[in-house]
């Protein structure tokens, strides 16, 4: 049986480990123990940080593994490409790296190729604000920080100095990005590629608590667009993940389309989306194994997807912004759409970002199912 390392193990990917083991692969965990919810899925596991490259590239030599990833967990990507190219593996390059090291060496990618991306300014000090010339409103977030942390609307310049000391908090690097707030629908992509053919799998309307911290708070497939407005977003998103040098990944591209009509590339990932998107929405909405795709593709064993399904499917989260959502979750036995749920033992009192959220459940049925 060929052997998987997985880097990281917190509860986020969960979901992802959860699914894996259902499928029989030997999972080989690594990651700080602190948090290391997804252990017990593991047949074996490593209690190392992997900000450690080399000591997690010589475990998995050490153990002859056949592939690697991280599934959804951004921050683990320098090391799975780091273990990857030294040891032969599939994997993106390290140029491609390079390329995705931050929001920021990712925005001028774009900028470079012509693809039509929010203005933006990188700051790192208060000082830096009082020279930035963007107008207002504006969108401030950590450069290198996902899960809607850190991220605040503003509108004037007493906002933007709240919002930066807010934002550096989340930063690894203490970088901010200031962009140009773009109003309109917010849409993920989701692609996996290989040998740099780029593989088109669903459209995601995600739904957010809106201004000022937009918090997500639901997501459905298939997104309800036109076949043009599709082909426009698959055009633009292909040409994104080449000029990042995405050849060998799942993909999760942010996009944004505004009141006029005009779409804006918000960023890319080289990774599963997270929040349920390509764990289990794909899969409920098409038919195709997401998570099988990506274990095959790092396995190098990946075969063109297929789909066999066509559904609706989707998230909602229960929060404080959405109370109403736990009434769902708590009669689910009367619901035949509702295939996985949960509440937190704890609940938070407010929700200023995607972590704050208290519960899910998740749906799959014959139309989009509104609340």
């Amino acid at each position: 049986m060929k052997k998987l390392a997985i880097i990281g193990a917190n509860e986020s990917l969960e979901c992802f480990y959860k699914q894996a083991k259902k499928l029989g692969y030997y999972l080989i965990g690594i990651a700080y123990e602190k948090g290391a919810v997804c252990k017990k899925y593991c047949d074996k596991f490593y209690p190392i940080s992997f900000a450690d490259k080399d000591s997690v590239l010589e475990v998995c030599k050490t153990e002859n593994i056949d592939g690697i990833t991280s599934f959804s967990l951004e921050s683990a990507l320098p090391t799975v490409i780091y273990v990857a190219q030294n040891m032969g593996l599939v994997s993106n390059s390290f140029e491609c790296a390079k390329k995705l090291e931050n929001k920021f060496t990712m925005r001028k990618c774009f900028t470079a190729a012509g693809i039509p991306n929010p203005l933006y300014k990188l700051v790192k000090t208060t000082m830096d604000l009082d020279e930035i010339d963007m107008l207002f409103p504006c969108i401030v977030k950590p450069v290198d920080s996902g899960g809607s942390q850190g991220v605040t609307k503003v509108n004037d310049r007493k906002e933007l100095h709240n919002a930066f000391q807010r934002a550096i908090k989340y930063s690894k690097n203490g970088g901010v990005i200031i962009e140009q707030f773009v109003d309109g629908r917010e849409f993920s992509v989701e692609y996996i590629s290989h040998n740099g053919n780029h593989y088109h799998l669903q459209i995601t309307d995600k739904v957010t608590s809106g201004e000022p911290y937009f918090v997500e708070l639901a997501h459905h497939q298939p997104a309800q667009i036109s076949v043009e407005l599709m082909s426009r977003m698959k055009n633009m998103v292909e040409k994104a993940l080449t000029v990042l040098d995405i050849e060998n990944s799942a993909s999760h591209t942010e996009i944004k389309l505004d009141s006029k009509g005009d779409l804006y590339i918000i960023e890319v990932g080289a990774r599963m989306g997270g929040d349920y998107i390509t764990s289990d929405l794909v899969r409920l909405s098409t038919g195709y194994d997401f998570v099988k795709g990506v274990i095959d593709l790092a396995l190098d064993d990946f075969e063109t997807p297929q789909f066999n399904k066509t559904k609706y499917s989707g998230v909602y989260f229960y929060s404080s912004i959405t109370p109403f959502v736990k009434e769902y979750i708590q009669r689910y036995k009367d619901d035949p759409v509702i295939v996985e749920f949960q509440i937190n033992k704890e609940e938070n009192n407010y929700c200023y970002r995607n972590g704050d959220r208290n519960g899910y459940f998740i749906y799959q049925c014959e139309q989009k199912l509104i609340l």
